[in-house]
């Protein structure tokens, strides 16, 4: 198995998506994650395909009223709130953000659902959460800033026996041209998704789903660019920095790789 490159400095990880963060939420949507779409002629918004894939994550959950999920680098809650509002289970997100808990609590108000979602500042790798105290681990694009096997380990320790991780991961190419870079700026890291068998079983827990959806989600990034041409004027102005800027620290601080894949992958503890 090849190994996951070492986690980025929380603080880096915080500080990347304070600068990017204004400008997804302009130029994408509240959802702080990849598109899903049904194919070539599907011409859903931004916001259907992204709650689409929420959704689908959702239904993986298999969680109801009463059960607890922990949502793991949770954005500014817009996954959370819709796992909530969709199942009737409560709801922790955690994120090493104070901006992102700060905007997630806020939005959790708004729609008056603070007595079933709440967010707090925690490191998923050392979570101060007791053991098996959640019903289900949901962990939409974040693990990818994580050291994996610590994270995973952490994710098994939380879920209660029979208690099921569902999570979405970034990925490389598969044509074997992308090379793991040791480069101590970067946020985030890729792993093969041949990879997720071994890192599953080294947490402890047993794999029920790996499934590659490159070709559902592929049109994130153009879409992405899209948005972020039509909105360029409007968050200079209201940002006083240039999306140039903003794009430019993002990019340094991501792998190099032409392009990126995405898997959903689905684990219970025994």
């Amino acid at each position: 198995m090849t190994s996951p490159s070492p986690a980025p400095p929380g603080g880096q990880v915080s500080d990347y998506y304070s600068s990017l963060g204004p400008l997804l939420q302009m130029a994408w949507d509240d959802n702080f994650h990849f598109g899903y779409w049904d194919g070539p002629s599907d011409t859903s918004s931004v916001q259907e395909a992204t709650d689409r894939f929420t959704d689908l994550l959702i239904e993986r959950l298999r969680v109801g009223p009463g059960d607890r999920v922990l949502d793991v680098g949770c954005g500014i809650g817009k996954p959370a709130l819709r796992v909530a509002s969709m199942t009737g289970a409560g709801v922790l997100g955690i994120t090493i953000s104070e901006l992102q808990v700060r905007q997630a609590t806020e939005a959790a108000c708004a729609a008056r659902m603070s007595d079933q979602v709440s967010f707090r500042y925690a490191d998923a790798m050392a979570m101060p959460l007791g053991d098996a105290s959640f019903d289900a681990v949901l962990a939409f694009e974040s693990i990818n800033h994580m050291h994996r096997p610590t994270a995973l380990r952490e994710m098994a320790r939380v879920l209660v026996p029979g208690g099921r991780l569902v999570l979405t991961d970034v990925t490389p190419p598969g044509d074997d041209s992308y090379q793991p870079e040791n480069d101590p700026g970067a946020v985030t890291s890729l792993t093969r998704m041949g990879d997720w068998p071994g890192l599953i079983s080294d947490a402890g827990l047993v794999l029920d789903e790996l499934t590659d959806v490159t070709e559902h989600t592929k049109d994130t990034a153009n879409r992405m660019i899209d948005g972020i041409l039509k909105c360029r004027r409007e968050f200079e102005e209201r940002h006083g920095v240039s999306v140039q800027e903003v794009l430019d620290a993002a990019k340094s601080a991501l792998p190099t790789v032409p392009s990126a894949g995405c898997a959903i992958v689905v684990a219970h503890k025994l």
